[in-house]
């Protein structure tokens, strides 16, 4: 019940919106072990607080 009433907080402090930066980069993998398919989608979610 605690971990419901501070995720309804973060959202109501930090909406989930995507008009922020919209940006994509390839980044390469080389030779790294992977599993999965190659073209999976990956949504990547930077929080920064500047204080």
């Amino acid at each position: 019940m605690l971990r419901r009433a501070i995720f309804t907080l973060l959202l109501l402090l930090f909406p989930l919106t995507a008009d922020a930066d919209d940006r994509r980069y390839d980044v390469p993998i080389g030779d790294a072990p992977q599993r999965g398919p190659a073209d999976a989608p990956v949504t990547i979610i930077e929080f920064i607080d500047f204080q």
